[in-house]
């Protein structure tokens, strides 16, 4: 593969991908260490995650970096349906590249015997113009918010439902409390969302497998109903794991700084209040 030059630190055209693929995965070692020497020939910065079970990857670089990058993909069959979900920005968020193996590519159920791999158990899409429609007509509904808390204070659609999850591992606890005590109605159809998708993956398979009737996922999350929906139903921005911190509904990001002690997104110039207490 040509070598690249590396895009300097500001740039007005900077284009971040994002995806994810649940697939089995096996060399890993050896999948790492080509994509790190081929990445890095290409340019391009950030994170990849490789387990057993998938990937799951965030890049940066100019058009033709990422242009190489999704050839590359294409080219393993393992990877050729991996969707990129594309934004723009002025500056790359990431500082270096990243190619890491994990046992999982998104931490979930700590119970191993109760964990559902979503390749073999993937629950039903929804698109973000089927939500948009189902709020717009007020249909019967739970929207539920699969993130972390401090992520949903950055924004989340109106009337959604959260669980004040502090790390996704909560999320099976958090949801069976809910439903206990009469909060979420497993009877009633169900809607996940996150930012890009992956966590719904797996929370919409284990609730389907543990007495929700009718569970769907937005398909490709927060960021793809931004790009399809812009801010239709939503309030305020999203937090994205970057450098960029948050994105607006425009997929720009809107300056915000990550404090570091709470990981709550900062508007920029402020403080955060965790640390004027």
């Amino acid at each position: 593969m040509n070598e690249t030059q590396t895009i300097p630190e500001t740039q007005p055209d900077v284009v971040n991908v994002s995806g994810y693929r649940f697939v089995e995965l096996d060399h890993l070692p050896v999948l790492q260490a080509d994509m790190l020497h081929d990445f890095a020939a290409i340019g391009v910065k950030g994170t990849v995650l490789l387990a057993d079970e998938g990937i799951n990857a965030a890049l940066a670089g100019t058009a033709a970096q990422i242009g190489a990058v999704r050839e590359w993909f294409g080219s393993d069959t393992r990877f050729e349906n991996l969707w990129l979900k594309e934004s723009p920005s002025t500056q790359l968020p990431f500082s270096k590249l990243k190619v890491k193996i994990r046992h999982e590519i998104i931490t979930f159920e700590p119970d191993t015997s109760k964990r559902i791999s979503p390749a073999a158990h993937p629950a039903p899409n929804m698109s973000p113009q089927q939500l948009q429609a189902w709020i717009d007509n007020k249909k019967a509904f739970t929207l539920l918010d699969t993130r972390n808390q401090y992520e949903i204070e950055s924004g989340t659609f109106e009337n959604a439902q959260h669980l004040q999850l502090s790390t996704f591992r909560d999320f099976t606890k958090a949801l069976s409390d809910a439903v206990e005590s009469g909060e979420i109605d497993p009877a009633e159809p169900v809607v996940t969302f996150c930012t890009g998708g992956i966590r719904c993956e797996k929370a919409a398979p284990w609730m389907l497998k543990n007495g929700f009737k009718e569970v769907y996922q937005v398909q490709g999350g927060i960021l793809n109903y931004f790009e399809q929906c812009h801010d239709a139903h939503w309030q305020g921005s999203c937090f994205v794991f970057d450098d960029r911190v948050e994105i607006k509904a425009d997929l720009q990001p809107t300056g915000a700084t990550l404090c570091t002690h709470c990981h709550r997104a900062v508007p920029g110039g402020s403080s955060c209040e965790c640390q004027r207490r």
